[in-house]
């Protein structure tokens, strides 16, 4: 082993830029430029790290690490994470081709680990090192977040008009949310995936059942509700119509003068570094992108 490597103090200053990059920057920020410094501090450590425990293997391991970091960012990929993902293993990353820049650190990382120079740390200290990487490349893999559902909310909105008032304006904003899902799913296919990959993820709509899905063939036979139109002329005489997407579960309720939204439950996404009541923020974000435009007169 090479172990006294990682006293190189470009090494650790890239290791401490990845742990601050993934545990706050990323939470605080997360926009691009946090997710591109996790690609350059993480291609400069990981193969320094592993040079220095298999010294014999340095330029295999730069290769693989390169031909790694290409995979990994390309669809290819998708299927192995959908299966750890299935297996209660949370991976994530981002598929971004622009993220290739990052592999530019490589010949500096490179470089930096074949410079003759000697590091003296205690054996303790260079063991403490190799665990804080080992965390470090763990972190940048897990996910920021992840979608969360709210059961029982329970919660009752009444308007001074119509049931079937409020199924027709309902209606009409699922429409306006198909339409921009479905923009948003055709410009990341031909932006996200590439040319071969095209198409791969859909919004179709069933004339039967009146209801939109959305699928994508790398996640295989899974496909969620984006909206379920609802014909009143069918269920007018019902006392509550039901409402369920992949995002929320809703009772329709009223005669011909007022009506009724009870919201059962919701489905939203959490970021770790989200503080407050989650639920709290569900519902308010459901208020404020949903039933605000419905109405500005519920109560």
């Amino acid at each position: 082993m090479a172990k006294h490597k990682l006293g190189n103090p470009v090494f650790i200053a890239a290791v401490l830029l990845l742990i601050v990059n993934d545990w706050y920057f990323k939470q605080t920020f997360h926009n691009d430029l946090t997710g591109k410094l996790s690609d350059f501090a993480g291609l400069f450590a990981l193969p320094f790290l592993l040079s220095a425990l298999f010294p014999r293997k340095i330029k295999l391991v730069y290769f693989f690490t390169l031909l790694f970091f290409i995979v990994w960012k390309s669809p290819l990929m998708q299927p192995v994470i959908n299966a750890l993902n299935g297996a209660g293993v949370p991976i994530h990353r981002t598929i971004d081709y622009t993220d290739y820049i990052a592999l530019l650190i490589l010949p500096v990382s490179f470089y930096q680990f074949n410079k003759q120079a000697e590091y003296h740390f205690k054996p303790v200290i260079l063991n403490m090192l190799v665990v804080g990487c080992l965390i470090s490349f763990i972190a940048t893999t897990m996910p920021p977040g992840a979608y969360t559902r709210f059961n029982n909310i329970n919660k009752v909105y009444t308007f001074n008009f119509s049931k079937r008032e409020l199924v027709s304006r309902i209606n009409a904003l699922q429409l306006d949310y198909v339409h921009d899902f479905n923009k948003y799913v055709q410009d990341n296919n031909k932006h996200s995936y590439g040319a071969l990959y095209k198409d791969t993820a859909r919004v179709d709509f069933d004339s039967r059942s009146n209801i939109f899905y959305y699928s994508s063939s790398l996640i295989k036979n899974k496909r969620d509700t984006l909206a379920m139109l609802i014909d009143y002329e069918r269920v007018k005489d019902a006392d509550t119509i039901v409402l369920k997407t992949m995002y929320a579960s809703l009772n329709i309720s009223g005669n011909n003068n007022t009506s009724q939204l009870k919201l059962l439950n919701l489905t939203n996404y959490v970021r770790k570094s989200e503080k407050g009541d989650h639920k709290e923020i569900a519902v308010r974000i459901f208020e404020k992108f949903t039933l605000k435009k419905i109405s500005t007169s519920w109560r």
